[in-house]
């Protein structure tokens, strides 16, 4: 087998310069502020909506097909609009 498939939430794949994490979220939960400093961020929307902060100051309502790319030095927060499923690669600098 060449590739692997990963439907499930939590850590889907990592390597030595990146992670893949698939968060599964409630409509109403939140994610805390937090950043990954040494990390690029690509967050991808796969399911729902998602009210998204970057520095507590930058808003973006996210929806399936949405992708924001930033730079983890910046802190993020937001929360599930609805039930919601989204994808976190983080890539090494």
């Amino acid at each position: 087998m060449f590739g692997t498939v990963k439907n499930e939430g939590g850590m889907l794949f990592s390597g030595n310069n990146f992670k893949v994490v698939k968060k599964v979220l409630k409509s109403g939960e939140a994610i805390p502020s937090h950043n990954h400093e040494n990390e690029e961020i690509i967050f991808t929307v796969l399911k729902g909506k998602m009210e998204i902060f970057l520095n507590e100051t930058e808003k973006h309502i996210l929806v399936p097909g949405d992708i924001l790319h930033f730079d983890g030095v910046n802190f993020i927060n937001g929360a599930a609009l609805v039930d919601s499923e989204v994808s976190v690669t983080l890539i090494k600098k």
